[in-house]
């Protein structure tokens, strides 16, 4: 009797326990036969369920060209590209049939490399004293000098131009995954992206072409240095500007994630281009026939603003693909992913249900050891 009382009283600890227990690992158990966009919450995080299917992939695949598109204020450019004399610029004039003026000085090395644009703006010249040269191109430089030297010289013939060494008031700083960062000036020849990145020893083999970052007047715009390479799509070969800072990032930190139900679990960094669901399934030998729910194969994402479709901009973007249907395959492979999302396939119900008995079977296999236990207490 006392047995009894102290085993029910004992079955009655148990069973809190036990009833307690969720399905161990991680699952999702949506409905698959959903297709309508779906926002939930859980454990505070809100989400949206959304299938992948010809819908899903046009307005992703329209999002992201609109993202990807070079904004209007980077494509606008001069019809005719006219450099601006700085500070610090070497600036060498010629007065022909006059070497007085060329260089007054004799054969002097500093003459003969050119004036230096002072702090004020301006730069010497004998007749004519200080010379304003900040802000202006050489032309207008020129046709002032003309004017004024007219004073003192009948019909001056003038030339007025910057050193090939003298380019020093303008510079692109370029870090990152190139061979060679640094800065590198900006001359009277149009610089673009695609110079820049000549001019600093190419690109690395981890360089992340698609996503450059340009930082220009406190603002950050991202440059696809992979349309232009491999597309030709000039609009991403930028004109770059003073003060202009290009960042190529480590290709490593574009990863995608592999859980659930799928031969290899784990993580892997994205190749050059473009990657589809259909290619990282297959990757990884694609889900495990055995165990996975092929009705339930989801896509994790953080959402960028702009990227993820109907300006749901709080919370997570979770994919839905019921890679059972016939065209799943068609879907899948017309999938985009994006850096740092996470693959997730959920088991059948059954290997739940199996991996649950195998946490709660140790505990009851106790209970028997319990009862002897008992027994050879009450005996003593």
């Amino acid at each position: 009797m006392i047995f009894d009382k102290k085993l029910r009283w004992l079955t009655l600890c148990v069973m809190p326990i036990l009833a307690a227990c969720t399905f161990p690992g991680q699952y999702f158990g949506a409905d698959p036969e959903s297709k309508e966009q779906i926002e939930q919450s859980a454990n505070g995080v809100d989400y949206r369920l959304t299938p992948i299917d010809a819908v899903t992939i046009r307005a992703l695949a329209r999002n992201t060209e609109e993202v990807r598109t070079v904004p209007t204020e980077l494509r606008a450019t001069p019809d005719i590209y006219q450099y601006k004399v700085g500070v610090g610029d070497l600036v060498r004039v010629t007065v022909w049939d006059h070497p007085e003026l060329t260089n007054p000085a004799g054969n002097t090395t500093g003459q003969l490399q050119g004036q230096v644009v002072l702090p004020d703006g301006t730069f010497y010249f004998p007749f004519l004293n200080k010379v304003n040269a900040a802000g202006r191109t050489t032309e207008e430089i020129r046709l002032e000098m003309t004017r004024n030297l007219e004073k003192f010289i009948r019909s001056p013939q003038v030339d007025v131009y910057i050193q090939p060494n003298g380019f020093r008031s303008q510079k692109v700083y370029v870090s990152g995954e190139v061979g060679q960062p640094g800065f590198f000036p900006i001359s009277d020849v149009p610089t673009r992206l695609s110079d820049v990145i000549s001019l600093a020893g190419g690109l690395n083999r981890d360089a992340d072409l698609q996503n450059i970052t340009l930082q220009r007047n406190n603002k950050s715009f991202i440059l696809d240095a992979y349309k232009l390479l491999y597309e030709g799509d000039l609009s991403q070969n930028v004109l770059l500007e003073q003060g202009d800072v290009l960042n190529i990032p480590d290709r490593r930190l574009r990863k995608v994630f592999l859980m659930g139900e799928v031969v290899q679990p784990g993580s892997f960094v994205m190749p050059v281009g473009t990657l589809t669901l259909a290619e990282v399934l297959s990757d990884v030998g694609g889900i495990n026939q055995n165990t996975s729910n092929a009705q339930q194969v989801y896509v994790i994402r953080q959402p960028a603003p702009g990227i993820n479709p109907a300006g749901f901009d709080s919370g997570l973007e979770i994919y839905h693909l019921d890679s059972s249907s016939p065209t799943s395959v068609l879907y899948a492979d017309q999938f985009e992913m994006q850096p740092r999302d996470v693959v997730y396939v959920d088991p059948v119900r059954m290997v739940r249900i199996n991996r649950l008995l195998g946490t709660i079977l140790p505990t009851l296999q106790v209970l028997p050891a319990i009862r002897s236990n008992i027994r050879v207490l009450e005996g003593e």
